[in-house]
């Protein structure tokens, strides 16, 4: 059973089903084991706590540049300090983080704001990486039952209405408090939050057998602080910086427990007697995910199923048909919605897996890093509606730098990672489409050949300035994102945004070749710019730049003062 999304752009893999490999004139990469450089440049600084200026000891503060294999950290001493040595030139971000403070990267000026870049010549001294780190926000409060008692032990999320999955709803967000529940007189404390509006949502799996009714079980909603099970009724909590800030007292909704039944076969009609059937109840956002078994069935031999005792909520229902070396697995997944009362008619039909198989190539022949693991994984489009397996074998390239990665169902994009240091990924294309921004769907089990995933060291820069009306140096975000709104999605490579370093100087790496829009931006949250309605009011003033093969002409941008 294919579910896909309206307006996704899927590609119907039936007119691509060519069973032989795929040629290329492109060579294979052999393996080779570079040697590790060191730098002569540095960046030192000193992290103290924004309210008093008192040193921070025990600071984790890391390191990244697209020019180092990997992240670098330390740690601050007693006086707060903090040096990174060994340098090679290149562009740096640096980020601070310390349990009870907000996460901070250097230059920034707003929580939620992408840091500001160091840029470092050989045997420069970067001397002034300061941070000035504030404390993290809290809501307090205390939920109860129906009936005003302590409801212990229900689990609180802090809530936000970001652009998540398609569309702009509620989703619990990042923060200390995503593991926080009531203690035995119904309080919490949902701490690690930054600044903004929230909020609460309080989840619990307890039922009981109704009074009047001993043969139904009553259960509580997912419920809102305000004493809602609506979330447009939610009460909402604004959070300043550092702020703790107590709520009213709010109590659970109850709802009658239903049962979920259905029926399950095979593609080829026949029922799965035998098998189980999940259900899983999923709070996920942008960042973060948590998902919580909430009961199972086996099938009937007729291919009919009953979960039972099923709070009210939504649920993901899932069910694996394991493969063998005959046939491969099959699977199938959809959600539904439980609310006071029993759900039947569902119908769970499977289908096999896709498989799909390639090599790696580079674009010039370049040996890659020996025994550099890397691995070709896919990602639903609608990850809720779509069944998926997880195997961290699967799809691992090998040491001839072919691949295979199985039981890929409904609409998938590709990717590979970790990259080696320096390389990054050009396409990966079958018959002239690529598969990294157009997602491909193998919900028959389909099986596709030939694959080709390029490297490549050389892909096009972006460069360009930010300067105010004046002419003068200024604070900002630039977003870079295609002309063609048709491929505005969410965690896009073709999407970027980044901040100027402190001479107005912007660039863009690895910039896939075609027509796109840039634009300035005095202030956006990080992944803000996933909602297309925030792209669209960046159109009309954006500039058009074509990126070749061969990179790009700089691009000077100006962002008005704000008045």
């Amino acid at each position: 059973m294919a579910l896909i999304p309206d307006g996704c752009l899927v590609v119907l893999v039936s007119a691509l089903l060519a069973q032989a490999q795929a040629t290329t004139s492109m060579p294979v990469a052999p393996r080779d084991t570079p040697a590790l450089a060191k730098g002569t440049a540095a960046i030192k600084g000193k992290v103290v706590a924004a309210a008093g200026g008192r040193a921070l000891r025990r600071v984790q503060i890391s390191l990244s540049s697209p020019d180092l294999g990997e992240a670098k950290s330390v740690s601050t001493n007693a006086e707060g300090l903090f040096e990174f040595t060994e340098l090679p030139a290149g562009r740096y971000t640096l980020t601070a983080s310390r349990a009870g403070y907000l996460r901070t990267s250097y230059g920034q000026r707003r929580p939620g704001e992408a840091g500001r870049p160091i840029e470092l010549a050989d045997g420069q001294r970067f001397v002034n990486a300061n941070f000035s780190l504030a404390r993290t926000g809290a809501i307090v409060g205390r939920v109860t039952d129906e009936v005003g008692d302590p409801m212990p032990n229900a689990s609180l999320y802090p809530m936000q209405w970001r652009y998540f999955r398609g569309q702009r709803r509620l989703v619990p967000v990042p923060g200390g408090g995503m593991f926080n529940r009531t203690d035995d007189t119904g309080q919490y404390r949902i701490t690690g939050l930054e600044p903004g509006d929230y909020m609460v949502m309080a989840v619990t799996r307890e039922s009981w057998t109704d009074e009047k009714n001993p043969k139904e079980r009553i259960g509580f909603l997912p419920t809102y602080a305000g004493g809602t099970a609506s979330p447009a009724d939610a009460m909402p909590v604004k959070v300043g910086l550092g702020q703790e800030v107590v709520m009213p007292e709010f109590p659970m909704v109850p709802g009658r427990v239903g049962s979920i039944s259905g029926t399950v076969v095979s593609q080829a009609g026949l029922p799965l007697a035998g098998e189980t059937v999940n259900s899983s109840q999923e709070f996920a956002g942008p960042g973060t995910s948590s998902s919580f078994g909430a009961g199972s069935a086996k099938i009937a031999p007729d291919g009919t199923f009953t979960i039972r005792n099923v709070p009210p909520g939504e649920y993901k229902l899932s069910l694996r048909l394991a493969g063998d070396a005959e046939r491969p697995s099959e699977g199938a997944s959809t959600v539904v919605s439980v609310a006071g009362e029993d759900l039947s008619g569902v119908l769970l039909v499977t289908t096999p897996g896709g498989t799909l198989r390639g090599r790696v190539v580079t674009d010039t022949g370049e040996a890659l890093p020996r025994d550099h693991k890397m691995r070709v994984s896919s990602r639903a489009v609608d990850p809720a509606r779509t069944y998926t397996e997880y195997d961290q074998d699967n799809g691992r390239v090998r040491d001839d730098l072919t691949f295979e990665l199985k039981g890929v169902f409904g609409a998938n994009r590709l990717s590979i990672s970790p990259l080696p240091t320096g390389w990054s990924l050009r396409s990966i294309e079958h018959e002239g489409i690529d598969l990294v921004d157009v997602p491909v769907d193998l919900s028959d089990g389909h099986q596709l050949n030939g694959i080709v995933v390029l490297l490549s060291k050389s892909m096009p820069k972006l460069r360009g300035t930010l300067l105010d009306d004046a002419g003068a140096p200024t604070e900002g975000t630039v977003i870079l994102f295609p002309e063609d709104q048709g491929r505005w999605s969410e965690g896009s490579r073709l999407i970027r945004s980044t901040r100027p370093d402190a001479s107005s100087a912007f660039e863009f790496r690895n910039v896939v070749p075609g027509e796109y829009l840039i634009a300035p931006v005095p202030y956006v949250r990080e992944n803000e710019w996933s909602d297309p309605s925030f792209l669209e009011g960046l159109r009309d003033g954006a500039k058009r730049v074509r990126v070749e093969d061969s990179g790009a002409q700089p691009v000077a941008l100006v962002l008005k003062r704000e008045q």
